[in-house]
């Protein structure tokens, strides 16, 4: 072998063993040491009702090895205030860790106004430090304390009975009252026709629609052809059940009885696809009960 030709070998060799080299640290598996180790909150956001006396904020610490630590937490106001709506049950505003525990709580106590609509309040709780674990990514955690005294609990539930189609057929009716996030008159009616439920078609992503109650609370409005989420199926009242007239002509009106227990469909009404021309329509004097 010449001198030239040795040197193009070693060359080769001194390549070839930086490739493997490389090719073996890209193929390792990463690691995760404590040197990474991190609190968090498992859970971003939580509700209570305002009588639902206390609540457990969980924090986790993940470690390999348990590390001990001690993580300091705060309070933000939000709509609820510290001290006024809530407040801290331990008042230590810290959590220590022993070595080798991976849970624990940061217990708040709620404060109620109980037979005040406030509407729903919100607060926050996040971390100052970690001690000697890093801050994770869920640094902050929401809890919502329900109002329970709105003005329309009474009929906010869950409503059965058997619905009678223009056809003579029936169906099993379960429909559910609840109430809007931000405005106190009006309503969300999850499952209005049991014919579009039939098929699985349920709320909240389809067959969910709005009413909104009158100042007496003894009728609840649905505004007409408002959209179900399917295709271009739209909720409308029919003052002519004849499905020959098919086609919308008003508002769905329920009327709200015996303290809010009972309702009871004024005027027929249904679901109307101006797509294909389908419908179902309800004889009106429907009655359900909770």
């Amino acid at each position: 072998m010449t001198a030239m030709k040795k040197i193009y070998y070693l060359i080769s060799i001194v390549v070839l063993g930086t490739l493997l080299a490389s090719c073996s640290k890209l193929n390792e598996t990463p690691t995760f040491d404590d040197k990474d180790a991190f609190a968090a909150f498992p859970t971003r956001s939580l509700k209570i009702a305002e009588d639902g006396g206390t609540l457990n904020i969980p924090v986790h610490v993940t470690s390999l090895n348990g590390v001990a630590t001690t993580v300091s937490y705060e309070f933000v106001n939000g709509s609820a205030s510290q001290g006024v709506d809530f407040e801290d049950a331990s008042g230590s505003g810290t959590l220590s860790f022993a070595a080798g525990e991976s849970e624990k709580n940061i217990t708040v106590k709620i404060l109620p106004h109980l037979g005040t609509f406030t509407g729903d309040k919100s607060f926050s709780v996040r971390f100052k430090s970690a001690g000697d674990v890093k801050i994770g990514v869920g640094n902050t955690c929401t809890v919502t304390i329900n109002d329970i005294d709105h003005p329309l609990s009474a009929i906010f539930g869950t409503f059965t009975g058997s619905a009678a189609d223009y056809w003579g057929d029936e169906y099993d009716f379960a429909v559910t009252l609840s109430k809007d996030e931000s405005d106190v008159s009006k309503v969300w009616v999850s499952n209005l026709d049991p014919y579009f439920a039939s098929f699985g078609y349920t709320a909240p992503d389809y067959n969910y629609i709005y009413g909104v109650v009158n100042e007496d609370k003894t009728m609840i409005t649905i505004p007409r052809q408002q959209p179900t989420g399917y295709e271009t199926v739209v909720f409308d009242a029919f003052d002519d059940p004849d499905p020959a007239m098919a086609g919308g002509t008003g508002d769905i009106l329920i009327e709200i009885k015996d303290g809010g227990s009972k309702l009871v469909f004024v005027n027929a009404f249904g679901t109307f696809n101006a797509g294909d021309g389908w419908w179902s329509i309800y004889l009106g004097g429907l009655e359900l009960t909770k």
